[in-house]
């Protein structure tokens, strides 16, 4: 089941690689307030991720950093596969802040934009206090992938681990 579910996600990434350069000339480009405003709904996210309203702007701002081609944001395969398990409740929230976090890190630091590892730790620092957030709320939404996550973060350890996930 999990092998139906990975291969048709990354059905679905693929067909959006080949769809979104497609309709990348009617999309255009992303505007210096709609890059602003992404940043600021995915810091948002990270101390209320269940708020709906702040949901519904995440969701957009997810779509839209999706359709514009001026920004690309390059993902782990194998942190992104790791955050997709179908048995967490919140996986689709952990999924959507490392994306948004991703584009968001590129956004507040153009110069770096090629630094993928940096990248990486900065959006799974991003999800690792949306996660904290959800817990506050829902302390029985533990989930062993980020609390091994925030175990290596409090060692010190989160950005090797990275780069090796994501090599």
């Amino acid at each position: 089941m999990w092998n139906k579910w990975l291969a048709c996600t990354w059905s679905l990434v693929l067909g959006l690689c080949v769809a979104i350069p497609q309709r990348a000339a009617a999309q255009g480009t992303s505007t210096p307030e709609e890059r602003a405003r992404w940043a600021e709904i995915t810091h948002k996210l990270e101390s209320n991720p269940l708020d709906e309203s702040v949901n519904k702007d995440g969701e957009s701002a997810l779509n839209r950093l999706g359709n514009a081609h001026d920004i690309h944001v390059p993902l782990c395969p194998a942190l992104l596969g790791e955050f997709k398990d179908a048995k967490y409740k919140y996986r689709h929230e952990i999924t959507r802040q490392y994306m948004l976090a991703s584009g968001a890190f590129i956004i507040e630091n153009p110069e770096k934009a090629g630094d993928t590892n940096a990248m990486n730790l900065a959006a799974v620092e991003s999800v690792l206090k949306v996660y904290g957030a959800i817990l506050q709320q829902k302390p029985d939404a533990k989930w062993k992938t980020l609390d091994d996550l925030l175990k290596k973060q409090s060692q010190g350890k989160l950005d090797d681990a990275l780069r090796k996930q994501c090599k």
